[in-house]
This record gives C-alpha cells, structure tokens and sequence, in this order.
C-alpha cells in the first residue's frame, strides 16, 4: 500500500469507525492516559497490558480490520526492535549477562542493559497503540475542537489543522512524481537512483511551496479572515465513561507500582 492510499485508510478509518460516535474527549482522554502510563510505566507488565486494551478495543470494539492495524503496527515495531537491541548491547554497566564477540571484539552484555532494552520495546508498543486508538478513532477536526475549547492559542491549532492536511498534500505529490520517475526507469540502477531521489526532493519542496501559495489563495477567495471555522457539533462525554477509564488507569498504576522491581534476567 503506498503512502497515499494509506494517510487516506486512516483518515477514512476516523469518521467510519464504529466508535466515531463516541465522544471525542472521551477518546483523547483514554489515549492520553495510556500514553502517559505506558511511558512511565517501570516494567514491561503495565505497558502490555496497555497493547492489549487498545488493540482490543480497536478490533473489537472499533472494527478496525486487523491486516490493517498489522500494517501499521509493522514498521514501526521493526525500528523499535533494531533500537532496543542496540540499547541492550550498549548500555548497562553492572552484572555482567554475557559476552559477545563482535567483530573481533569481546563485548558484554549487561543485565541492566538487556532489562532497559526489553522494558523500552514494550513501553513505546503500548505508546504507539494507544496513539493509534486515538488516530484510528477520531477525526483531526475533533481533536482540533477540544484544543479550541482547552483554550489552546488560535495559532497553534490553525497551524497544526494545516500541517495535517499538508500530509496528504505532501504524500499525493510525492506518489505522483514518484511514479512518473519510474516509469521513466528512473530507479533502474545506483546512479540513477540518486539522481531521482535528489530530484524528486529538490522538486517536492519547490511543488509543496506553490500548493501552498494555491491553497492559502482559494482560502483567501472563500472569505478566510484568519479563522478555521468546522462543525462544533459533537456528542458530550459519559460522565460514567470518564469514571471508568479513571479508575481503569489508576488500577494500572497501582500495577505499575507494584511491579517496579520486577527484572527480566
């Protein structure tokens, strides 16, 4: 799936899920809680647990297809897993684990080290669920609401309303360049590559600065005085909802607490 197809997929997901109803400050409580937790969370118990409620209320609950949260989940979970190895051959400095050579090297691996690195992957998995939750459920445009009313500064929220849909602008003509280099065998070999890819980068700036100048023109055409005005009709939060998840995420901090001292080796 390319980059188009898939920023389209998530925000399409976001105003058809079956949670899109809901309220959305209930979701960016929930989310943000998770978050929050999963982050500090000193073993990796808390933030598996984290995974496995967004994930399931994501699929069951959401019914958002599973082969499409894998696709999401998939990549990032690649470059954690690469950087946790790397912190847990790199770091830690009390019992030794093992030793490793490595490039004809003796190398040892700490405890501690092994510990942070296991500990990270699954605190940034919860993070990255819980944030997924969020984005799978809920439109930018409701988000941006709750920024209003939070009394988030006016120029923020503009600006952050624009750079979201700048993504899709950004992704859209670099998919279209990007196939039109190809067609032209542009990626046939090394040096030609190169060649497209400095290109494409070069052009893609150039093209994003005219979309932009296009884009704040028709705005301008269509009476914009400096305000991003969208439907600020949308469904109160459960107050029961609230209650719920409040005691849910102090229940996982009690959890967290408890199993502080909890090691891996």
């Amino acid at each position: 799936m390319s980059h188009v197809k898939l920023s389209a997929e998530i925000d399409r997901y976001a105003y058809t899920n079956a949670l899109s109803k809901s309220s959305p400050t209930t979701k960016l409580f929930l989310a943000l809680s998770l978050l929050l937790l999963s982050v500090m969370s000193p073993s990796p118990i808390v933030p598996i647990s984290i995974f496995l409620t967004s994930t399931v209320l994501l699929l069951s609950f959401a019914k958002i297809p599973c082969r499409f949260y894998l696709r999401l989940l998939w990549y990032p979970i690649i470059i954690v897993a690469v950087t946790c190895v790397i912190i847990a051959f790199f770091f830690g400095y009390q019992e030794p684990f093992t030793e490793v050579n490595l490039l004809g090297l003796k190398w040892t691996v700490f405890k501690d080290g092994i510990t942070l690195g296991f500990t990270t992957f699954f605190r940034v998995l919860g993070a990255l669920s819980s944030q997924f939750f969020l984005v799978l459920t809920t439109p930018m445009t409701s988000i941006i609401l709750i920024l209003r009313k939070a009394r988030v500064p006016k120029v923020l929220i503009e600006t952050s309303l624009l750079i979201y849909r700048y993504i899709f602008v950004f992704s859209e003509v670099m998919e279209t360049m990007h196939i039109a280099q190809d067609l032209r065998l542009g990626y046939s070999g090394w040096l030609k590559k190169l060649r497209s890819m400095s290109m494409l980068i070069g052009n893609l700036f150039i093209r994003t600065l005219e979309q932009g100048e296009r884009t704040f023109t028709a705005m301008n055409a269509r009476g914009y005085d400096g305000n991003i005005r969208v439907l600020e009709d949308q469904p109160k939060p459960s107050k029961t909802a609230l209650a719920a998840i409040t005691l849910f995420t102090v229940a996982l901090a009690i959890a967290a607490y408890l199993t502080m001292n909890i090691r891996i080796v």
